[in-house]
């Protein structure tokens, strides 16, 4: 990183915050540091589709830690869901939510558990359903 660039290092936020910006057809991410700094970022719609699979490519390179049981799961909602096949033979899950589609690479057997999953889940609505 050169000397000139400002890093925005998460852990240190005490609040973070966004915005929709309709005019500019982007995000903004507002994060406030100790102390009270506070750093804007702006990120337009189309490099959404760029940056959330990134950040989840990056982040599955990390050391695996312990899941943090009693921490909420974060539930997005879904403008769609896509199936099918990629050329490897393994299963190809596309979710779309607003201008951003990320495809998932599964192995045929975790395909056939979510389908099995997703079956069950359609006929009985009230239990939640588990896939691993």
């Amino acid at each position: 990183m050169d000397d000139n660039e400002q890093r925005i290092d998460l852990s240190q936020a005490v609040e973070v915050s966004g915005e929709l910006l309709p005019q500019a057809n982007a995000v903004q991410l507002s994060v406030v540091r100790r102390g009270g700094v506070r750093t804007t970022l702006t990120i337009p719609a189309a490099d959404l589709q760029r940056l959330v699979p990134l950040l989840l490519l990056l982040g599955r390179a990390l050391p695996q830690v312990e899941p943090d049981l009693g921490a909420k799961l974060s539930l997005v909602p879904t403008d769609s869901l896509s199936v099918g096949e990629l050329p490897g033979g393994e299963t190809l899950l596309a979710v779309a939510v607003g201008p951003a589609t990320v495809g998932f690479s599964m192995p045929a057997a975790a395909a056939e558990k979510l389908g099995r999953s997703l079956l069950l889940a359609g006929s009985e609505a009230t239990a939640p359903t588990s896939v691993q």
